[in-house]
């Protein structure tokens, strides 16, 4: 059987625990989503946060692979997903203007990263374009959540919410650090440490500090009786990018490539027709859940 550890380092596991960090700890508050609604939400997001981490798991596993020079079998898949993505959101009713945008700056991310890490060098404007970009999966939640319930998002919202989606990045990358330098993962700090050395920790901190003073202006301007309440649930996302940092450890050789199995190509259709299920599944549950009444 699968222990709570391993289940976490699933797909489905960390789809779960972004669902539980995001959406239910800070979006539906922030929104002031009603619970009824959030019972029929959050199965149609889980499902469709999976399908991210479907893509996510193609991008790690093509780390030293340009893809858009290589042009191989995943980077057909790539657009297969995509494809078969929208097809899901557009039949829960998920799909707007906001999301289509932000199913774009996905792929603008993955782009990125692959283009960044194939390459074997990193520079601090490249690293803060995806630290940006990254949590663009949240962002995609959120905005669905509105399309699901037939709501404008509110701009201003949006905007307040921004930086506090990169500090977030920030305090999940500083917390994984020594796991990430191990593994070889991209890590905000790990490339810092390498383009800075031991200046690295003064230089990020720059770059928090930045993005936390945005997230205090525009928090400045909201009503004062939504002001402390959503302060603190957007500083606990963030809290470990304003605490200190770790101790910068060196790089682990970079690990030799695993050799291609066969029937990498079977496994990859099934791991497509999973996805698919779970968008299947999680529009049921959103059907059954609007033909109740709110």
């Amino acid at each position: 059987m699968m222990n709570s550890s391993c289940l976490a380092a699933t797909p489905l596991g960390k789809a779960a625990g972004i669902v539980r960090d995001y959406v239910l700890r800070m979006y539906y508050v922030v929104d002031e989503v009603p619970r009824r609604q959030r019972l029929r939400l959050t199965p149609v997001l889980l499902g469709v946060e999976y399908l991210v981490y479907r893509v996510d798991s193609l991008a790690e596993r093509n780390a030293a692979v340009d893809l858009d020079a290589v042009r191989n079998s995943d980077y057909e898949s790539f657009h297969t997903y995509k494809r078969a993505f929208e097809k899901v959101l557009r039949a829960l009713g998920a799909w707007n203007e906001d999301v289509a945008f932000l199913v774009d700056e996905a792929e603008r991310f993955i782009r990125l990263e692959n283009g960044a890490t194939s390459r074997g060098t990193v520079t601090r404007d490249d690293t803060l374009a995806m630290v940006e970009l990254r949590p663009t999966d949240v962002r995609l939640l959120r905005a669905m959540s509105f399309a699901l319930r037939g709501r404008p998002m509110d701009p201003a919202t949006r905007d307040l919410l921004w930086p506090v989606e990169v500090l977030a990045d920030i305090a999940n990358d500083l917390r994984h650090y020594e796991r990430d330098v191990a593994s070889g993962t991209l890590n905000v700090y790990a490339a810092f440490v390498e383009l800075f050395g031991d200046a690295a920790a003064t230089e990020l901190r720059r770059e928090v500090d930045r993005y936390e003073a945005m997230f205090l202006e525009r928090l400045s301007a909201l009503a004062p009786e939504r002001r402390a309440r959503i302060a603190e649930v957007c500083r606990q996302r963030y809290a470990a990018a304003v605490e200190p940092y770790p101790r910068v450890i060196a790089p682990s050789p970079a690990p030799a490539p695993p050799s291609r199995p066969s029937g990498t190509g079977l496994r990859k259709g099934a791991a497509v027709g999973v996805a698919l299920a779970v968008g299947a599944l999680a529009a049921a549950a959103h059907r059954r859940g609007r033909a109740r009444p709110a």
